[in-house]
């Protein structure tokens, strides 16, 4: 269960060092992993949506941001982005090995959203924090 907690998306229109504009948008959240823990007196349980059992430290997910704004691959053109990820809860033992951010197709074909690819080693409790930036045309999004 992969539950994903977005901060306000801040969007602004940047010029780029060849003079052209461009849209940068930034999303910032916390995924966590199992459910979001519930703080209990002087430790922490698992809040009742969890799953029951054990769960293998080895992970691999994909998610789309819950907040992405909805892009037209005809106008992105050759658009950026970048992703950093934090380990902000991670039990004893924990590691990010790979993240990454890509614009992907709507199966339906349309729009392009963002979408997020992490793999790792989590204890519990398993939060990873994300910024990601996308700078677009202006035009890219619908």
């Amino acid at each position: 269960m992969v539950e994903v907690d977005p901060q306000p998306r801040i969007d602004t229109i940047v010029r780029l060092l060849d003079g052209t504009e461009a849209r940068r948008t930034e999303y910032v959240g916390t995924v966590w992993f199992d459910g979001k823990p519930i703080t209990s007196g002087l430790g922490l349980r698992r809040a009742s949506n969890a799953p029951k059992g054990i769960r293998m430290p080895n992970f691999s997910t994909s998610f789309f941001l819950p907040d992405s704004l909805a892009y037209n691959r005809a106008e992105l053109g050759e658009p950026t982005l970048s992703i950093s990820v934090v380990l902000q809860a991670a039990g004893e033992t924990s590691a990010i090995v790979e993240a990454a951010a890509t614009f992907t197709d709507d199966p339906s074909g349309a729009p392009t959203w963002i979408q997020v690819h992490l793999q790792g080693h989590l204890g519990w409790p398993a939060g990873i924090g994300y910024r990601i930036v996308a700078l677009t045309p202006p035009s890219a999004v619908r």
